[in-house]
């Protein structure tokens, strides 16, 4: 059967028509299923459609239980304050590294103290060289029979004693020639030392200061309560060529309050060993020890600390029974020397 021209294309715009009919027809479906999805029940005999919402139950917010009422609050300490140790009470002994070529005798005379005093141990010769077994990096060590060295230690923080390490700082033949640029050099490029033949570090070297806080965080471990430097001193010589926007006594000021910063998060005091009548010590809060000093001199190192600041005090290491040290601080040597 033939289809005349005109009828396919009234079919055509039929069976367009239709095609539009159908779109629509979709269209209207899914939005009539969007509309009703919210009026859907769905339950075991199937899906059904609720024009009517059930209402809910008005839901209300929780409520928490409130808090107790303290009506006498009181703040609880579990422990009294530790009474600030003073050697003027305590009184103490003094070991220096010559004594410790007799680790025995040292041993003997320290079992035969009553615990409770202050026992100072030099453990850092000014030549670099440390008398116990350290794991410091770098660090020499000293031709002496370590492990009695370490007895002592033990012995001293173990038996109540109030421990003192004595540590040079600045004085270090071995550290500057294995650190040459850490040294205090001259106009030709050499390293300065000093009468003993020792050089000198720089005390605003980062490598210096790291090296010597690495000594106090082991002597704490150790169970030392405080660490003293000796040599804590910008050399006064001349022929140094320094340069810095700080004076030589603002270096070693402000090296002494940086190793006093950084002890106090290990509980240790830091101390200055000296022979000077004008420490600089504005930043630093330990103790000033004089060594080698005899009764005729005491007024005179007492007037020029009788402001302390914050440091704790001033203790003389007297080897005499001049009765002139009476009413001050002191350590005694341990053995004769």
């Amino acid at each position: 059967m033939r289809i005349s021209y005109r009828n396919k294309v009234r079919l055509k715009k039929l069976l367009k028509f239709l095609g539009i009919l159908l779109a629509l027809a979709v269209v209207l479906a899914v939005v009539l299923l969007i509309y009703l999805e919210p009026y859907m029940v769905y339950d075991r005999d199937g899906a059904h459609l609720m024009l009517s919402r059930p209402e809910t139950a008005a839901q209300t917010p929780e409520t928490t239980a409130p808090r107790p009422v303290i009506s006498d609050p009181k703040i609880v300490y579990s422990e009294d304050p530790v009474a600030e140790k003073n050697i003027l009470d305590m009184g103490g002994y003094y070991i220096t590294t010559s004594m410790l070529s007799q680790p025995q005798a040292v041993l003997a005379a320290l079992k035969e103290l009553q615990p409770g005093c202050a026992v100072m141990i030099e453990l850092k010769s000014r030549f670099g060289n440390f008398y116990y077994s350290t794991d410091v990096y770098g660090a020499p060590l000293a031709d002496v029979a370590r492990s009695e060295v370490d007895e002592i230690i033990a012995w001293i923080n173990s038996n109540g004693f109030y421990a003192i390490a004595v540590v040079s700082a600045y004085s270090d033949y071995t550290f500057a020639i294995e650190n040459q640029s850490c040294g205090l050099p001259l106009s030709s490029g050499a390293l300065w030392w000093d009468d003993y033949n020792c050089y000198w570090l720089d005390p605003a070297n980062e490598t210096v200061s790291t090296y010597l806080m690495d000594t106090v965080r082991e002597l704490a471990d150790l169970g030392f309560e405080e660490v003293a430097f000796t040599n804590f001193a910008f050399p006064d010589a001349s022929s140094i060529v320094y340069s810095s926007e700080l004076s030589r006594t603002e270096v070693i000021e402000q090296a002494a309050g940086d190793l006093t910063a950084m002890a106090q998060g290990s509980g240790v005091t830091i101390s200055f060993v000296t022979e000077a009548a004008d420490f600089p010590h504005r930043l630093a809060s330990g103790r000033i020890y004089v060594p080698n000093v005899d009764g005729s001199r005491v007024e005179r190192y007492a007037q020029s600390y009788r402001d302390l600041g914050n440091m704790k005090e001033l203790v003389f290491m007297a080897n005499s029974r001049d009765t002139r040290f009476e009413g001050y601080a002191q350590l005694r040597p341990l053995l004769a020397e």
